[in-house]
C-alpha cells in the first residue's frame, strides 16, 4: 500500500509540512488504484472517502465504527474516462449519491442524483474546464431542466472570479476552446462526451 499526503487542492505535502498544517489528506493506493482518502483537521480524522470496484458491496465499510463515510465505485469508462459513482452515508443511512466523471485525473462533471431513482438532478450539476496554460477554470451550471444557466470564470493567480450568464458566452476570457467543446458544455447530458476527449 502506498501512502501520500496532500493539501485541500492536491499538492504533495512532505511529513514537515503535515506537522504544521491544520487540514491535510492521506491518501492511500494500491497497484496504482485510488483505495482511500482519509481528511485530518488538527491531526483529527473528520471524513473518509473508501473506493471499490463497481458492484461492490458496502456492507464492510458501513461496519466500521464512523459516523460519516463516503463510498465511491469506480467504473472504468475506456482508456480517457472513469465514472465515479459516489455514495454518503452518515450513522449508516444513505444520506447523497452522486456521480463523478474524471479524465487525466482532473474532474469534468459532479451530478446529484436523486437517492431513489438515480436520475439526476440538473440544477445541482456542474461541468468543469481547466485551460491549464492560462490557469482560468471554468465552472458551468445548469437549470432544472439541464439548459445552460451560468459560467463562472476563476484564476487564482490573476484573483479573477467573474460569472457569466448564457447570453454573455462572447464575453468570457481565454475561451477560444470553446468551439470544440461547447457540444458537451451547453447541457448538463450527456454526463460522458460524445466522440471527443476534454484535455
Amino acid at each position: 500500500m502506498e501512502i501520500t499526503y496532500t493539501n485541500l487542492y492536491g499538492k504533495t505535502l512532505t511529513a514537515q509540512q503535515i506537522e504544521s498544517s491544520d487540514i491535510f489528506i492521506k491518501i492511500f493506493k494500491e497497484d496504482n488504484r485510488l483505495r482511500k482518502k482519509e481528511f485530518y483537521e488538527n491531526n483529527v480524522l473528520f471524513n473518509q472517502l473508501n473506493y471499490i470496484e463497481l458492484g461492490s458491496s458496502h456492507q464492510d465499510l458501513l461496519l466500521q465504527n464512523t459516523e460519516l463515510i463516503g463510498i465511491i465505485e469506480i467504473e472504468d469508462i475506456d482508456a480517457n474516462y472513469t465514472k465515479f459513482h459516489c455514495f454518503t452515508y452518515f450513522n449508516k443511512i444513505l444520506e447523497s449519491k452522486e456521480l463523478e466523471i474524471e479524465s487525466n485525473g482532473v474532474i469534468i462533471i459532479s451530478q446529484d442524483l436523486n437517492i431513489q431513482t438515480n436520475i439526476p438532478i440538473y440544477n445541482k450539476t456542474y461541468k468543469y474546464y481547466e485551460n491549464q496554460e492560462e490557469g482560468y477554470e471554468f465552472e458551468f451550471q445548469y437549470y432544472s431542466s439541464g439548459e445552460l444557466a451560468s459560467v463562472i470564470v476563476s484564476n487564482r493567480v490573476k484573483q479573477f472570479l467573474e460569472q457569466y450568464r448564457f447570453s454573455e458566452l462572447n464575453l468570457i476570457p481565454n475561451f477560444e476552446w470553446w468551439d470544440q467543446y461547447s457540444s458537451y458544455y451547453l447541457n448538463a447530458e450527456p454526463a460522458i462526451p460524445n466522440g471527443i476527449v476534454i484535455a
